[in-house]
């Protein structure tokens, strides 16, 4: 098996909401070897606060977490989850 972890992409529209809401869930429950990360096909800029403020009060870090373009990723995902059903 290979060492190198499994990479699971959400995307969404604009990657302030759903999508950042299961980047964090999932890297908060994940086990080793699996990472989340999550874009946009045309990304707000920004998260919603409210999306921050319910990872907050779940106990989840929000540091880092930012609205990104799916040009941008930092690794190929081996899983790519829409959560909405015009991501493409």
């Amino acid at each position: 098996m290979s060492n190198h972890p499994v990479n699971v992409l959400f995307l969404c529209t604009g990657n302030s909401c759903r999508s950042i809401l299961g980047e964090a869930t999932f890297n908060h429950l994940a086990p080793a070897g699996w990472q989340a990360m999550s874009a946009g096909s045309q990304p707000t800029g920004q998260v919603h606060p409210r999306s921050m403020a319910l990872l907050s009060r779940e106990g989840i870090s929000t540091e880092g977490y930012h609205s990104k373009s799916w040009d941008n990723l930092q690794a190929t995902p081996d899983i790519v989850i829409t959560v909405c059903a015009s991501a493409a």
